[in-house]
């Protein structure tokens, strides 16, 4: 903790403040052997060679009651994130490997190709928690402060198969060497000063024997914890964190509009210190006390925050109900009546940055969209799962991720088991039917097994304009148009070859008489791939491209106008969104598929249904897989067990949200974008992430993974927490990965 807590801690207690000693450097490898364990249960891993023993300490004195604050709901519980939290002891963090919560040091690669991760979580060894090396090697990627990495020494509770040795290898310096004995033992290596460091740390383990098992680790500490680690966090029987004396939990959180830390101690003889970082460097501190307290951090909000507590004034201080909380009760969801008719878009390749209504700089004119979004949902921040049509259509399709429904090449099928958009809509009894000119979204590769009327165009020979997409559709509803139905219509314009659009081409770039006059495409006679273009001519492409967002501008502006005729306008839901955008030479490149960058995956999702969707910009992550169970949950279809995401009704209407959300998307298996507020990051696999703060830098020049540590964590976090459990996530379940629900810890069994 920085030095202004430092004040309220004993002197005996200087190492849990962040004080070094003179004790601090290590000038020698140590190996204790053997040792017993004694732990609390729960929490996540355990230490060498023995049974955990569950203790709950009676209160000492009755706690007081704050003065009440009027309503507040919880929008990021501390408890039920608990996984998220890392571990302070000895001064040093401590990494409970036989956590759950381990995940977010780890990283791994193409998993679908055969790659094995390094280390396999949640097993144990003689009853102790561990995490056990794959192989003769592995690593951890760890954010130090200061304090830690001014300390020289790493320890690790390992067991071995046999006598061997453990090298270690800090930040690509040379490996530091240590003894394994038979059986458990405790191995301090010494890190030459300057090693460590501030921010993110790079830490491999080589062990030999192989496959060793890791109870936990500690990097930068002053003091070496005992066998045990102390590495108990969370108490069942109290539904607590845990708070032993000499230590700390730390969160990399987003400090909400008026935002309040708060939390109950039931014994009145603790407190929790709480100091928030943010960062810019500025901060907000106080404690909490009794029942009821609370820290203001509003000072903070929509900054990325290290959130600190410190257990004071007991042994072992346990602190229930954690949470960043905001004022008001939790809006009741607004369920009007299910709408008769859906119409369902997919603008293939639009960017959610050509549309005013998120990016107001914008060049197209969009008016229609602009109408139609003062009274919708707009999801601002809308992910999809893919690059490219095949990942991204087959998420919405079935609400699976990448690593569940493994669609990636032509020659892949989604299964028939998969409960499609298709099917949910005859479902509720709908006359359903679809047009689409993307080649991918034909029924025989999977895309919809109850359609009363289908037509893919490039299949089938048709014209490819929106217009023709638009009035095959219209032909098949219109016969049906006093039933209820379902029309998916999948827009290619915007898609390559990009061909011009009057009257908006000559208003976006006048005069121009060059090549690609006409269309530009990575294909055919007159294809480029992009990379033998002038500048102007690049800018013409944009202007090619622009023209294509305001012509299905106005196909839908037409859309729009023929419901009205109908009369059935305030009966139809509109769903708008894309399967992917397109790169422009941003970074040098130009199509999709080759990135995960903003341009690719932020599209734009627009629901259009005042009845269940109240009108509002709502700015938690979404994503793709909502989609469907959004759906179902407005056409009163049961959820089904296998779908990966989540209805968006509640957040519309305010009952959910209210923390930025973690929107995810896959570059195929290759790597991995995640985005929470406006920091995204670019996992690369087991290479070095990049990070961006995109507030500042929303062209992603600039990567700051390294240098801008309280960032950087915010989204690496849930990040490869989410990726270890990838294929099994269910928001409906777990929540959101920035925002995870009680289900989380407690279904890992933690």
């Amino acid at each position: 903790m920085r030095s202004r807590l430092s004040a309220v801690c004993l002197a005996a207690a200087l190492v849990a403040c962040g004080k070094a000693s003179s004790k601090d450097t290590n000038t020698e490898s140590k190996v204790v052997e053997g040792g017993t364990q004694t732990a609390a249960a729960g929490g996540g891993g355990g230490g060498g060679g023995g049974t955990q023993v569950a203790k709950v300490d009676a209160p000492q004195t009755p706690p007081a009651r704050a003065a009440a604050r009027g309503p507040e709901r919880a929008v990021y519980s501390l408890v039920d994130n608990r996984l998220s939290a890392h571990l302070t002891r000895g001064g040093g963090l401590l990494l409970p490997a036989g956590s759950a919560g381990f995940a977010k040091y780890i990283r791994f690669g193409n998993v679908m190709k055969g790659g094995k991760k390094a280390w396999e979580l949640r097993q144990t060894e003689g009853g102790v928690k561990v995490a056990r090396m794959t192989g003769k090697s592995a690593s951890v990627f760890v954010p130090l402060t200061a304090a830690q990495a001014a300390r020289t020494s790493v320890r690790v509770r390992v067991f071995s198969k046999g006598e061997g040795a453990l090298s270690v290898k800090v930040n690509d310096n040379k490996d530091l060497n240590g003894k394994l004995v038979s059986g458990w033992s405790t191995v301090e290596l010494p890190v030459p000063a300057g090693q460590l460091k501030e921010g993110e740390n790079a830490i491999s383990f080589f062990a030999k024997p192989s496959e060793a098992a890791v109870a936990w680790i500690q990097v930068g500490g002053a003091a070496a914890p005992g066998d045990d680690g102390a590495v108990q966090f969370y108490d069942p029987a109290q539904k607590g964190l845990q708070l032993p004396k000499d230590s700390t939990l730390s969160w990399y959180v987003s400090v909400p509009e008026k935002g309040k830390l708060t939390g109950d101690l039931s014994d009145g003889s603790c407190q929790v210190g709480v100091l928030a970082t943010a960062e810019d460097g500025s901060t907000a501190e106080g404690k909490l006390v009794g029942t009821g307290s609370a820290v203001d951090l509003s000072a903070l909000a929509g900054k990325a925050v290290r959130l600190d507590l410190e257990g004071l004034g007991c042994a072992k201080t346990s602190l229930a109900n954690a949470a960043l909380v905001v004022p008001g009760a939790p809006p009741a969801v607004k369920r009007g009546a299910a709408p008769k008719y859906v119409l369902f878009i997919i603008m293939d390749s639009l960017r959610a940055d050509r549309l005013r209504p998120i990016n107001p700089k914008a060049r197209p004119d969009v008016p229609n969209f602009e109408k139609l979004a003062e009274s919708s949902a707009y999801f601002v921040n809308h992910y999809v799962q893919g690059n490219e049509s095949q990942v991204s259509h087959a998420a919405m399709w079935t609400s699976m991720y990448l690593a569940k429904h493994k669609a990636i090449a032509m020659k892949d099928i989604l299964p028939d088991k998969y409960l499609t958009i298709d099917e949910v809509a005859k479902k509720s009894g709908k006359f359903t039917a679809g047009a689409s000119a993307n080649g991918y979204i034909r029924p025989k590769r999977g895309y919809g097994s109850s359609w009363d009327k289908y037509v893919n165009h490039i299949e089938s020979s048709l014209g490819l304009r929106g217009a023709d997409l638009v009035e095959k559709g219209l032909s098949f509803i219109t016969p049906k148009k006093d039933q209820p139905w379902f029309l998916y219509l999948g827009l290619i314009d915007t898609h390559v070859t990009w061909r011009a659009k009057s009257p908006w081409i000559e208003k976006y770039d006048p005069g121009y008489k060059g090549r690609f006059a006409k269309d530009y495409g990575d294909d055919g006679p007159g294809g480029s791939d992009g990379k033998d273009l002038t500048d102007r001519e690049k800018e013409h492409v944009r202007a090619l491209y622009d023209s294509n967002v305001s012509y299905q501008d106005d196909l839908l502006g037409k859309l729009i106008a023929k419901l009205q005729d109908w009369g059935i306008y305030d009966q139809t839901m509109i769903i708008i969104t894309a399967d992917h955008g397109d790169e422009q030479w941003e970074d040098g490149r130009v199509g999709h598929g080759g990135s995960s960058r903003e341009t690719l995956v932020h599209v734009p999702l627009i629901i259009h249904y005042p009845p269940l969707f109240p009108a509002g910009k709502f700015t938690e992550g979404t994503e793709g897989v909502d989609i469907v169970p959004t759906l179902a949950d407005a056409l009163g279809v049961p959820t089904d067990a296998e779908w990966q995401g989540q209805s968006l009704i509640p957040l519309a209407n305010g009952a959910a949200g209210g923390y930025p959300w973690m929107s995810f998307s896959s570059r195929y298996e290759l790597s991995h974008a995640a985005r929470i507020g406006h920091w995204k990051a670019s996992l690369m696999a087991t290479g070095a992430p990049k990070v961006y703060d995109l507030a500042k830098d929303k062209g992603e020049k600039t990567d700051v993974y390294g240098k801008a540590s309280i960032g950087t964590r915010l989204v690496l976090d849930p990040a490869w927490i989410f990726r270890t459990w990838n294929a099994e996530w269910k928001k409906s379940q777990w929540g959101n990965p920035a925002a995870v629900s009680s289900r989380f810890a407690a279904d890992l069994g933690e």
